[in-house]
């Protein structure tokens, strides 16, 4: 029996040692996928800002300050937050003119030509 503690000891050095290399490992892991979760987060919201600024120069408001273009979401958002169908019909005459606005860039395009889409 008293050969057997030393190899019990050893059993239980290498299954502790073990388990603090899989910890480790799944520390690493979680710390990774956290990380990539805020990169993504992250790459969404500067596309979503890059998205918006093109907005604005859709709109032909690329001249405009930042005082007159807040100025101007903040009197559509008081509007709307009046009237549900104010929203309604600010998003009618919003996505008219996009489409018309790609259906213009589409027939400026050469023919065989990718055109980019919106």
């Amino acid at each position: 029996m008293t050969e057997q503690r030393p190899q019990l000891a050893a059993q239980i050095e290498r299954a502790t040692k073990r388990l603090t290399q899989l910890k480790a490992r799944e520390f690493l892991r979680n710390q990774q996928a956290k990380t990539k979760a805020k990169g993504e987060v992250r790459r969404a919201d500067a596309h979503r800002k890059i998205e918006l600024g093109g907005l604005v120069i859709a709109a032909g408001l690329k001249d405009w300050d930042c005082a007159e273009l807040v100025g101007a979401l903040l009197d559509a958002a008081d509007r709307a937050s009046h009237s549900p169908t104010v929203r309604l019909g600010l998003r009618k005459r919003g996505l008219n003119y996009l489409d018309a606005r790609k259906a213009a860039r589409q027939r400026t395009h050469y023919p065989g030509e990718m055109g980019r889409s919106d």
